[in-house]
């Protein structure tokens, strides 16, 4: 990904809607008693399509802003996301190419490893936390809703941060054109 101003005007303004959208409304909405959380899935967007120095920086950025506006204590969820965006970032750099398919489900695994983080730093730092059986249920299920939304997190940054991506797959017309188009040049050459 190409960094530019404007470029990072809109990882910014991509990020503060991600936040805002997990803090006043998926936070609100519970499907089967558990609501969804999506910060893990936009972490990995992010380092899967820019790499991991834009994905830390932006998981980073997620972080501090949803532990500010959460009250939560500030440096966690930074942590958390740094590590999701950094490592999404390395699977991108390694020259792995991943579908839509493979994204949605390495978010639904990134979902359920920041809520064991998550309850493991809250735990660490002495919070009051309730375990019960239940947790297992809630951590399963918010692994689907972070698979299931990631496709649409996943088509947003796309279309919003399509000028900056480096790889972008090509069209289908322009592949077997090219190919047309090289052959021909093959066969002239041969001729002369």
């Amino acid at each position: 990904m190409i960094v530019t101003w404007k470029v990072a005007m809109r990882i910014a303004l991509l990020v503060l809607l991600f936040v805002l959208l997990q803090s006043s409304f998926f936070s609100l909405v519970t499907l089967l008693h558990v609501s969804p959380w999506i910060l893990p899935a936009c972490a990995v967007v992010f380092g899967r399509l820019g790499g991991s120095m834009v994905g830390a920086t932006v998981g980073f950025a997620i972080g501090l802003l949803a532990d500010g506006i959460a009250g939560a204590p500030l440096g966690t969820g930074c942590l958390i996301f740094m590590g999701l965006g950094y490592a999404a970032g390395l699977y991108r750099e390694r020259g792995i190419e991943l579908g839509r398919f493979e994204t949605a489900g390495i978010c639904g695994l990134a979902t359920i490893a920041a809520s064991l983080a998550l309850g493991l730093f809250t735990l660490l730092l002495g919070f009051d936390a309730a375990l019960s059986s239940a947790i297992l249920l809630e951590l399963v299920l918010q692994g689907v809703y972070g698979f299931l939304l990631a496709f649409s997190i996943l088509a947003l940054t796309r279309r919003v941060l399509r000028p900056a991506l480096i790889s972008e797959p090509s069209s289908r017309r322009s592949g077997p054109a090219r190919r047309r188009s090289s052959d021909t040049r093959a066969s002239a050459v041969d001729f002369q």
